[in-house]
């Protein structure tokens, strides 16, 4: 599925409406969040790395890029983190470092330290979060 901001389609005035939002997009945040490996599906955007970090590690390069790690909200979601990542174990943006068993997504607590979550083709795992593996970001194109 295509990002509806990115898609230019009905009539010439929703087109010019719908291409300002894209120019204001470009402009508050820079064309280059759309090189370099970023994903459009639905509303965000989504960066798989190549490289391996720790959770912390690749939270801060997300937040560095004005993203953060990938929360997923629906099974259409974990089905696209999937496929993105080919089964594979990359970083989610999940955690229950202040109560064990109690998840947290990003943006809810600030302890990163204890255990952290990856995605794979069976659901999610509980790692230590100062394992080295690859991560998604995640970037609304509203905000």
């Amino acid at each position: 599925m295509e990002c509806p901001l990115v898609k230019l389609t009905g009539s010439p005035a929703r087109e010019i409406v719908t291409s300002e939002i894209i120019y204001l997009f470009f402009t508050r945040d820079g064309l280059s969040v759309f090189i370099g490996g970023w994903k459009c599906h639905q509303s965000s955007l989504y960066f798989l790395s190549s490289e391996k970090k720790s959770w912390s590690g690749s939270r801060k390069y997300c937040t560095d890029k004005k993203a953060d790690l990938i929360s997923i909200n629906n099974q259409e979601e974990q089905d696209f983190v999937k496929n993105i990542s080919g089964g594979k174990l990359v970083w989610i943006g999940l955690t229950d470092t202040d109560v064990e068993g109690t998840w947290k997504w990003t943006g809810q607590q600030n302890n990163i330290e204890e255990d952290c979550a990856l995605t794979r083709s069976t659901g999610w795992a509980d790692f230590p979060c100062g394992d080295n593996y690859k991560w998604i970001c995640e970037k609304s194109i509203f905000k």
